[in-house]
């Protein structure tokens, strides 16, 4: 009987890592910083499980009490990933609001890619927005409360699946308006800017055929656009 018992009570801690796993684990794969390309695979996969370990006493009130069978298991299965890979993509729109800016940045001043394949691609400028993004989430409380908020996101009463993926729709396209968007508005001081200095270039090189426009040019505008971007961001 205590070999009986103790085999029930680890199969029902087992079924409540699992089913916060479900969740947990396609949400840190896409947050900040823990779904990092530079970050493995394993290193996300220990961290969404020992995240899952320690909250399962605390959520245990929020999920089945027993491991459903048969449709509804994968229904459940079905139903946590997608939410779990929904709550990561939203957290991560702030960094995809920085890579949005950085990219419009760079085609405005002329800078492109650095560090090869070591990073995901991105323009210079998006990486440095980028890096210093996931800096200040890091040395501040938003890495806690983006944990806090996915943990808390088992409180909610979900409705059935097909509801989600409406739900899910209509969010993830108000997140791309909102970067695209918001990205550009943050861009177009500098769009403005090297916008008047190559209309300016234009001029002098028509009226002046013979000055060597390219060769001034181009170190020019890297020097005042490294110079400017310093001063926007300081």
């Amino acid at each position: 009987m205590m070999i009986e018992g103790l085999t029930q009570e680890l199969n029902s801690q087992l079924w409540l890592v699992y089913a916060i796993f479900l969740r947990v684990g396609p949400a840190i794969s896409l947050m900040p910083g823990y779904g990092e390309k530079s970050v493995p695979p394993q290193v996300k996969v220990m961290l969404a499980l020992f995240l899952s370990s320690a909250a399962a006493p605390i959520l245990e009130p929020f999920l089945p009490p027993e491991p459903p069978l048969g449709k509804e298991l994968l229904y459940f299965t079905v139903r946590e990933t997608t939410v779990g890979f929904f709550l990561g993509l939203i957290s991560r729109g702030a960094l995809f609001l920085l890579q949005k800016a950085g990219a419009v940045i760079s085609q405005s001043v002329s800078l492109s890619q650095m560090l090869g394949n070591a990073v995901d691609p991105m323009p210079v400028i998006s990486h440095i927005l980028t890096v210093s993004g996931l800096a200040l989430f890091f040395t501040t409380p938003l890495s806690d409360h983006a944990i806090f908020a996915l943990l808390s996101s088992f409180h909610l009463d979900l409705s059935s699946l097909s509801n989600l993926w409406g739900f899910f729709a209509e969010n993830v396209i108000a997140l791309i308006s909102y970067v695209t968007e918001r990205g550009i508005t943050l861009s177009a001081g500098f769009i403005a800017l090297f916008s008047i200095y190559y209309l300016f270039t234009g001029f002098t090189n028509k009226a002046m055929p013979q000055f060597m426009i390219t060769f001034i040019g181009i170190p020019f505008v890297s020097l005042l656009s490294i110079f400017f971007y310093t001063i926007t961001t300081i």
